[in-house]
Order: structure tokens, then C-alpha cells, then sequence
């Protein structure tokens, strides 16, 4: 035990004092940390979703090649140089579960491509047909890219976000698709449907 007066007592409360900055400053830079991650908890979402949007825009537009027959506003109006009679995607019925399998499985003796090569080998098309059942009515193979599950639902995602019940096209969406460069060619379109 020091004695009154020593060197010893004399320290004593300058290593209480800098143990309890320490710990100070532990708790402050745990509760910066605490803060962050909740602040990334709640942006992350929005992020990744704006994300998603993105990545399924580009899927529809470039990797799947979607807009060759859909038209780049999913109406059906798709290149000259296509088989025409694609879907209008804006007027369609179908539910995220029925998209996602006809993108999934394309349509048996029509058009539109399978993008997932496995879809009816592991029978997950049209309530388990198989290919050898289908025959020459088998859907093609895109003839770009094969699409991977989370691509499928990210174009879906896009789809339902950005061209499913959106009725008319409007300058909007035109100026949105090719930005103010193409503001001339967009000017055909009404500002609202």
C-alpha cells in the first residue's frame, strides 16, 4: 500500500483518470460503429434496390436482348428485322411468378427463347414437362446469353417497375431511355398517357 505523499499515490489518479479516457473513448468509437451500421442498414435497401433496377435494365436492353423483339419500351414494336408478334409487355396479366417462367422456360412453339438452358431438364417448366414432351415445339435458345436466376428476377423486377401497366408511352420514358440527346425524337410522344 503507498504511503501518503509517495510517488506512487501521486500516479494513482492519473491511471484512474487516463483508464477512464480510454474507455471513453472505446464506448465513443463503439457507438460511431453502432451508428454507421445502422445508417448502412437503412441505406443498403435503397441502394441495392436502385441497383437491382439498374442491373435489370441492362439485362433487358443488352445481355438478353429483350428490346430487339419487345421494343425499348417492351410494346412489342421490336426491330424490323425480328419475328414480330412479341408480347406488349405493358398490357400483360401475368404475375412475377408467371414471367419469371416463361423468361425462365420461353413459349413452347412460339418465339420467344428459354434463358435457362436446365429449366425443363430438371423439370421446372409448365408444371414439369420435359423436352423430349415438347419435342420440335421445344423454345430456342436466346441467341445472345444465357440468363442466371437472379438475373431472370432482376429483369423482372425491371419489368414490373418500369414497363408492366404503364399504358401509352410517354416523353418521359423516352427522354428516361435515351436521355436529352434524343429529346427531338422523343417529342412524338405526349408528356402523360
Amino acid at each position: 500500500m503507498a504511503k501518503p505523499g509517495s510517488a506512487e499515490s501521486d500516479t494513482r489518479p492519473m491511471r484512474e483518470g487516463a483508464i477512464n479516457a480510454a474507455h471513453r473513448r472505446r464506448t465513443l468509437q463503439r457507438n460511431r460503429l453502432y451508428l454507421a451500421a445502422a445508417l448502412l442498414t437503412t441505406l443498403f435497401p435503397r441502394l441495392a434496390g436502385a441497383d437491382d433496377f439498374a442491373f435489370g435494365r441492362r439485362i433487358f436492353q443488352d445481355k438478353a436482348q429483350c428490346v430487339f423483339c419487345h421494343g425499348w419500351a417492351g410494346d412489342g414494336a421490336g426491330a424490323p428485322q425480328s419475328s414480330g408478334g412479341a408480347a406488349n409487355l405493358r398490357e400483360t396479366k401475368l404475375t412475377r411468378e408467371q414471367l419469371i417462367e416463361v423468361i425462365s422456360c420461353g413459349r413452347p412453339g412460339a418465339a420467344m427463347p428459354r434463358f435457362d438452358d436446365q429449366a425443363y431438364a430438371e423439370k421446372r417448366c409448365y408444371g414439369g414437362i420435359s423436352e423430349a414432351a415438347l419435342g420440335q415445339d421445344l423454345p430456342p435458345l436466346p441467341p445472345g446469353s444465357l440468363l442466371q436466376n437472379r438475373e431472370i428476377e432482376a429483369l423482372v423486377d425491371f419489368l414490373q417497375a418500369k414497363i408492366i401497366n404503364r399504358g401509352p408511352i410517354t416523353r418521359g420514358e423516352c427522354l428516361e431511355a435515351f436521355g436529352e440527346r434524343a429529346a427531338h425524337s422523343c417529342a412524338q410522344y405526349p408528356d402523360l398517357p
